[in-house]
This record gives C-alpha cells, sequence and structure tokens, in this order.
C-alpha cells in the first residue's frame, strides 16, 4: 500500500454554488458517462439542505495538507460521493456512488460538486462527500437534498 501524504483534509466551503464554463471529459464511473470540469466555482449560499431542481449545483472546497509543507508535491486521491439509487433510463445503469480519482498537489485546495442536470439525477435524501486517501476518510460532508 502507498505511504500516506495526506496529513488532514479541511472544509473550507461548502454549499451552493456557480461554475464557469465546464468541460465534459468522458468518464466510465459516472452515470451519464462523463465528469464536469470548470475552472473556477463560487460559492454563492452556504448550506447543507437544498431543494432538488434541474441546474443545481452543490459541493465542498477543501484544502489538501501533507506531512510536508513542500509545495507541488503529487497526490493521488478520491472523491466519493454517496447518494440515493440513481439510474440512467437511457443505459439502465444504476449507482448509488460516483467516484472519481483525482491527482493533484499537497498544499493546495480544490473542490467537488455535483450537477443536477437530468431529472433522473434528483433524489430526495443524504448525499456525502468523502475525500478518501487509500481507502481512509480525511474528509466528509453530507448534503439533504429535499
Amino acid at each position: 500500500m502507498e505511504q500516506e501524504k495526506i496529513k488532514q483534509v479541511k472544509l473550507l466551503k461548502f454549499g451552493l454554488l456557480t461554475t464557469d464554463e465546464e468541460v465534459k471529459e468522458h468518464n466510465n464511473e459516472s452515470l451519464s458517462g462523463y465528469l464536469l470540469y470548470p475552472t473556477t466555482i463560487e460559492f454563492i449560499e452556504t448550506t447543507d439542505k437544498l431543494e432538488g431542481v434541474v441546474g443545481l449545483k452543490f459541493g465542498i472546497e477543501y484544502s489538501i495538507e501533507g506531512y510536508t509543507d513542500e509545495k507541488f508535491v503529487d497526490v493521488t486521491f478520491t472523491c466519493k460521493i454517496s447518494h440515493p439509487l440513481l439510474t440512467n433510463p437511457n443505459t439502465g445503469d444504476s449507482s448509488t456512488v460516483t467516484v472519481e480519482t483525482k491527482n493533484s498537489y499537497l498544499n493546495e485546495n480544490n473542490f467537488d460538486y455535483f450537477c443536477f442536470e437530468y431529472d433522473w439525477e434528483i433524489k430526495k435524501g443524504a448525499w456525502t462527500f468523502q475525500i478518501l486517501e487509500n481507502e481512509v476518510i480525511k474528509l466528509e460532508k453530507t448534503f439533504e437534498i429535499l
């Protein structure tokens, strides 16, 4: 097993957000078949209870603190979003998790979010974001979709 590089992950912001232009990148782990990658995000409301509507974007911003203060030390970690069962009506695929393996740097800020692009993605209940390194949970934040 790889040695841990992340000392801790600190939650900086959470809630409702907007993004700049998003690039769609193919990803087999996603029920939609892709993940969205903006250059910047902006939090517009701090809340963990949100009304589920098409277009809603919610998520977390966090700092990844390493065991060293060095910048530009590569680190690989996972963002896992656990959510109610979603089924893509076009493919029939279902899942209760959305997972993204991320490569970043230690001692930098990062963010993850979910966007309700389709009606079938909107499910009431708990949506939990986890940041993991080697299966160890470093940060967890739960949102309630109403």
